[in-house]
């Protein structure tokens, strides 16, 4: 590898049509329930009309913040290239009775019979670009 191979590490910010994107291309994202117990929950999800959409336990923490503002976080990081992305959603969450797609299986065990949605009002994300050093060059920092 030459100089000219080397390149810097680089950080952007992502407009929200990116973040949307990007959100669509994972499968399971967390679920952030703020309170006086602040829970982070890892779920399956699909986006549907630019919507979070989930399916939960009934009775469980996720039905219960049924009208609360949340947010919902979703990345994908490549160690080889030190590169990746994160995105970060904020909105309410609510029950969903009718949902064009109705294909999304939960992954965890037991009966998940609660469609919940997050309404996006906000989406922001952020993307690495790793550096490319050369053989000489010390390993770069943390993300």
């Amino acid at each position: 590898m030459t100089v000219a191979d080397e390149r810097d590490a680089e950080l952007w910010a992502l407009d929200p049509s990116a973040c949307m994107t990007l959100l669509r291309t994972q499968p399971v994202g967390r679920l952030v329930l703020a309170g006086t117990d602040t829970r982070v929950l890892p779920v399956n999800f699909v986006v549907v009309d630019d919507a979070i959409v989930m399916r939960v336990e009934v009775g469980g923490a996720v039905e219960a913040a049924s009208g609360e503002d949340v947010m919902f976080e979703v990345d994908m990081f490549d160690e080889r290239t030190r590169s990746g992305w994160s995105v970060l959603a904020r909105g309410r969450l609510a029950t969903a009775d009718e949902l064009p797609d109705r294909s999304l299986v939960p992954w965890a065990p037991g009966p998940h019979d609660r469609w919940m949605i997050v309404t996006v009002e906000t989406i922001t994300g952020r993307m690495l670009q790793g550096a490319v050093d050369a053989p000489d060059r010390p390993p770069g920092g943390y993300l």
